[in-house]
């Protein structure tokens, strides 16, 4: 959706917390938001990026940008994260308004130099306090606990699996189990980390940006989300663990684990319909649980 396809009476809202008249708005294309998303320019100079959505688009979209509304309110100074400015809510829409980042998501496939730059990025989350507001996000375990049971309910339903899946499901259901296990930890953690959650600035610096599914865990995590989308882009994860003095510290287990939840996970996720207003969402997700997959299968050498 583009600005000028915003009902006129959310334009205004907007408008009167931007404090001046748009005049110009370019729309961010990517992502699966069904939402307007768009970097707006103000007649008295100022630029933010604006994002808004209602439940009609998506009935689940509103609550995520609610959450993400108040995860990044709460952000401490020193996260890779643009500022969040504006909040406009009527119980319909809700328009979350940032400073503007002028820049674009990296090229996919990735480069090994964009990802050495994300894998020290993630490493500022780290030291991050989860203090004041923070204190309260869910933790990834609350987070993933329904969805790294996925292979308890795929096993009633083994036509829905691969044929390796099916030899190995004891193991996958078992190690997703333990996963929830691994994912432990007080260290703020994005969860969602992939290319189009990153915009990389004109002066080089990489924001992260979509934290609807902030959380508390290990503080590996979100090194480990950036490589699974490595690998769904064709690359080749594992010597960036190898190279990693944190991945390379993490029990190869553990790891393990965490990649099999997440296979199992996209595997149920991608045999349902599409939600509302998401058509390209189970296309997505089939690609990385297929990609994860094949990781997992490499790292395991299970046969």
């Amino acid at each position: 959706m583009e600005w000028l396809a915003l009902p006129p009476g959310i334009r205004r809202a907007i408008e009167e917390r931007l404090g001046s008249p748009v005049v110009g708005a370019e729309t961010c294309h990517g992502g699966f938001s069904p939402g307007m998303a768009a970097i707006v320019s103000c007649a008295d100079g100022a630029g933010y990026f604006v994002k808004a959505v209602n439940a009609e688009l998506n009935p689940v979209t509103p609550r995520m940008y609610r959450d993400e509304a108040a995860y990044s309110a709460a952000m401490p100074d020193g996260i890779p994260a643009p500022r969040l400015r504006h909040v406009h809510d009527d119980g319909e829409w809700i328009a979350l308004v940032f400073d503007a980042v002028l820049g674009s998501s990296p090229e996919v496939p990735w480069k090994a130099a964009d990802v050495r730059r994300l894998m020290r990025t993630t490493e500022l989350l780290t030291s991050a306090p989860l203090s004041g507001d923070l204190a309260a996000i869910p933790s990834v375990r609350d987070r993933l606990e329904s969805s790294f049971h996925a292979y308890h309910r795929l096993a009633k339903s083994p036509h829905r699996l691969s044929a390796w899946e099916r030899r190995n499901i004891e193991r996958l259901t078992k190690a997703a189990d333990d996963a929830l296990e691994c994912v432990a930890g007080e260290f703020l953690v994005h969860l969602d980390l992939r290319a189009d959650n990153i915009v990389l600035a004109r002066d080089g610096t990489a924001y992260i940006v979509d934290w609807s599914w902030a959380s508390s865990g290990a503080p590996w995590l979100d090194k480990v989300c950036l490589l699974v989308n490595v690998a769904t882009y064709g690359g080749d994860p594992e010597p960036y663990v190898t190279g990693d003095r944190l991945l390379a510290s993490v029990p190869p287990d553990h790891i393990d684990a965490f990649l099999i939840g997440l296979c199992g996970m996209w595997t149920e996720a991608a045999s349902e319909p599409a939600p509302p207003g998401l058509p390209t969402l189970r296309d997505f997700q089939r690609l990385e649980g297929n990609a994860t997959l094949a990781w997992v299968r490499a790292r395991t050498g299970w046969d």
